[in-house]
């Protein structure tokens, strides 16, 4: 089966390395809300747990440099993907409850690299990184320097990204995992290539995208060169 490099190393090396760091970030966090694990907050085990917190927060912070560093045109045109939206994604959110639930893919319209529902999750996730790092530079760096009541509503903006976020990245992870329509589609951020019949089926626009790509590079490379005038040596 013929398969398509989708995603370079750099987006799959920051995709699971954004996962492991709100794993990291989520647990420790839900740790200040659950009286059970009380000890995991307070004393010996309470510095572990901020100091993990901690760190899985700087590497956050990291992961955008990280792919503005090493693949600044994969960022860009990611950003530029999920920001997109138009007539095809409202047609896509009409038609994803008959699809997911009952497989029905007849009223889906084509997508594109992303698919509106994880266009949704994107767009989540960088709005939600912003507002992370925001919120949690001034409850870390700025507590007694900051009034009550911003850094009250600091934490209060940073536990609504939390639940927001939590709550996609949990569809996200289930949809990709173990729905049956999706199967497969782990393997793009895994080893970056895809099926050609999976892209085709499940991301047609972008699959016509790079056919039609495809074509013009095949075209330029069997256009005849122009021949060389004689030298002045020859003339």
């Amino acid at each position: 089966m013929k398969e398509i490099r989708v995603f370079s190393t750099t987006q799959r090396f920051v995709h699971w390395l954004h996962v492991v760091a709100f794993l990291v970030l989520m647990t420790t966090g839900a740790l200040l809300y659950v009286p059970a694990f009380r000890g995991f907050i307070e004393g010996d085990g309470g510095y572990l747990s901020r100091l993990l917190h901690r760190g899985g927060a700087v590497t956050f912070m990291l992961l955008p440099l990280l792919y503005v560093a090493f693949d600044p045109r994969g960022m860009l045109d990611s950003l530029q993907r999920i920001f997109r939206w138009g007539k095809d994604d409202l047609g896509w959110l009409k038609a994803a409850p008959r699809y997911y639930f009952f497989g029905d893919d007849r009223n889906m319209p084509p997508q594109d690299k992303f698919n509106t529902g994880q266009k949704l999750f994107y767009d989540v996730v960088v709005l939600g990184m912003v507002g992370f790092i925001a919120t949690g530079l001034i409850m870390w760096f700025g507590k007694g320097s900051v009034s009550p009541t911003v850094f009250l509503l600091s934490v209060l903006v940073h536990d609504l990204c939390t639940i927001a976020y939590g709550a996609f990245f949990l569809v996200h992870l289930l949809l990709t995992l173990a729905h049956p329509l999706m199967k497969g589609s782990i393997d793009g951020m895994l080893f970056g290539w895809l099926p050609e019949d999976y892209l085709k089926h499940h991301h047609a626009r972008y699959y016509e995208e790079l056919s039609a790509r495809k074509r013009l590079v095949q075209q330029r490379q069997a256009a005849p060169r122009p021949q060389a005038g004689p030298s002045l040596e020859q003339a």
